[in-house]
């Protein structure tokens, strides 16, 4: 064989090779396996645009909420021209990376939301009473006669609305260093009310006169949104360095294991049961404390606090104390009364 003949597979090769890679569609960005990464280290955190007509309203509403999370440095990028391209459908190419490169932060939120209001109007019939023009004598209060005008009972058509309304939005955190998603969801709010009709005259203000916009409704869909989106994120932030006690009872294994997977209402909700029914359980208290201190807000770290408290004074595990001195620092870094 000559030497021509020996190189031949070596220039076949990197032919082969460069070829390949010029081939490979430049649009989005490929990981064959993402890279593990640690919330603990995740601090700065900047909120992109969400797709969709009510998009602007989530992302307020998601960094104002991240703004009370202690654990969380936010970025507002609303007045930054630059990314006013960035959607969640464009999130992994590599226009996104190149337009969030230089923002300085950990990772990025971006999102995509739709709202859905549909109002339903129809007509009861209410009994209502209505004076007659006639008066009688009766006692008030202080025991003084006055006239008290008669009145009767009658059928009303009294017209209502049906509101019914339904946010769904996705999620995506990405880590702008390894460009990756290091956390993806779906987060759904509704609601329904009626508004007039049996309604009109209840003591719940739930009058016809009270039916808010359709904004309004957008609104308080947002935010409850928000607060279940940043929730999720803070206590995954936590889940490395919070460690749940499970030394109180099947019961209160039952609410470890609901958390450890993610249901943390769940938890709370048998941890709670197990302090009215059992008081003196102080591994109850304590993970209702990592509860929450993993929404990472004022209230929820002082009420953490207190938790963490109680459960010292009845218990001698070392994750009590620990845990006090770890909300005060948080609450001192912060300046917080």
């Amino acid at each position: 064989m000559t030497n021509s003949e020996k190189a031949f597979p070596l220039w076949a090769g990197l032919f082969t090779l460069i070829f390949f890679f010029g081939c490979v569609p430049q649009g989005k960005v490929y990981r064959v396996k993402p890279a593990r990464v640690g919330w603990q280290a995740i601090h700065n955190v900047a909120v992109l645009g969400f797709d969709g007509p009510y998009g602007e309203n989530l992302r307020r509403q998601v960094f104002h909420r991240l703004a009370e999370v202690q654990y969380f440095n936010p970025k507002d990028t609303s007045q930054n021209p630059a990314l006013s391209h960035v959607s969640y459908d464009k999130a992994g190419d590599y226009e996104f990376f190149h337009a969030i490169e230089d923002l300085g932060v950990d990772v990025v939120i971006t999102g995509r939301v739709s709202v859905h209001v549909h109002d339903a109007p129809g007509v009861d019939q209410v009994e209502v009473k209505e004076g007659t023009g006639y008066y009688k004598k009766e006692k008030d209060a202080s025991g003084q006669w006055v006239d008290v005008e008669i009145k009767r009972t009658v059928i009303r058509p009294i017209p209502y609305v049906m509101r019914e309304a339904r946010l769904e939005s996705e999620f995506k955190v990405w880590d702008v260093l390894r460009r990756v998603v290091v956390a993806a969801g779906e987060v759904t709010e509704a609601e329904r009310g009626k508004f007039g009709g049996d309604k009109e005259y209840a003591s719940s203000g739930h009058a016809l006169s009270n039916l808010p916009t359709s904004s309004a409704t957008a609104d308080g869909l947002s935010a409850r949104t928000a607060a279940k989106l940043i929730a999720r994120l803070s206590r995954m932030k936590l889940a490395g360095v919070l460690k749940l006690d499970e030394t109180g009872g099947a019961t209160v294994k039952q609410g470890v294991a609901l958390a450890k997977s993610g249901h943390w209402k769940a938890a709370m909700q048998i941890w709670e049961q197990v302090v009215r029914e059992e008081p003196g359980q102080a591994a109850a208290y304590y993970n209702l404390g990592v509860a929450r201190e993993g929404l990472g807000t004022v209230e929820d770290l002082k009420t953490a606090r207190d938790l963490y408290k109680r459960a010292a004074a009845l218990g001698t595990n070392r994750l009590y104390t620990d845990g006090i001195l770890r909300v005060d620092r948080v609450i001192g870094d912060s300046r917080i009364e």
